[in-house]
């Protein structure tokens, strides 16, 4: 970090193309209901073992009818996004169609699908299962993902908040007892959605921030 791009890091960066946050808040409604994927900037973010561009695809393919595609496109999706338990900038920008692909899909993939959800929005925690360890938003606040120098942080508020604008989609699948496979994953859905199950709707609490 020894050029002028890094004067001020992470400061200058809040609200830029930098800002994953900022990316993932500016998807209009209408593009994450119609998985409108080119119009997402997958490119200003890498992911784990290549370019965001390869996301869409994979989730593409995720929501398609094929299932051993499927099955394949989940497996690359954790493998690109959550990384010996971290997250990555990119992961957040899926978390919108994450949300709304876990619905349809088919009952053997939904918590899993839940489940990557879920971890794209917690810290590295290595088992922690406190709802303190599942709050918390990073070990220190300038730790950074080593591909796109975002701060990790960034990445996990913006997962949460991506989750609290839409938390009318995972809710009756966490909650709904037919649905038991998808219920595996509501302890840590739960626990990065605070009173999610009993206020859904009227003031959404914000996910944005750690304690």
């Amino acid at each position: 970090m020894d050029d002028d791009r890094w004067d001020d890091w992470p400061e200058r960066w809040v609200g830029t193309d930098c800002d994953v946050r900022a990316a993932v808040s500016a998807i209009p409604r209408e593009v994450k209901d119609g998985f409108r994927y080119d119009e997402v900037p997958w490119q200003r973010f890498r992911h784990f073992y290549g370019p965001g561009e390869e996301i869409p695809n994979l989730l593409a393919t995720l929501a398609a009818g094929d299932a051993e595609a499927a099955d394949r496109a989940l497996q690359q999706l954790w493998t690109s996004l959550h990384h010996q338990g971290g997250a990555i900038a990119v992961g957040a920008l899926a978390v919108p169609f994450l949300l709304r692909i876990a619905p349809t899909a088919r009952p053997e993939l939904r918590a899993q699908t839940l489940r990557l959800i879920a971890e794209i929005g917690r810290c590295q925690h290595m088992g922690d299962g406190s709802r303190e360890g599942l709050l918390h938003v990073a070990e220190e606040p300038l730790t950074t993902e080593g591909s796109t120098m975002c701060p990790v942080d960034w990445t996990i508020q913006a997962a949460r908040q991506a989750v609290t604008d839409d938390l009318h989609l995972p809710l009756p699948l966490l909650s709904d007892p037919d649905l038991a496979e998808a219920r595996i994953a509501a302890p840590t859905m739960e626990k990065i959605t605070p009173n999610a199950r009993m206020n859904p709707r009227p003031g959404k609490p914000s996910l944005a921030a750690g304690p």
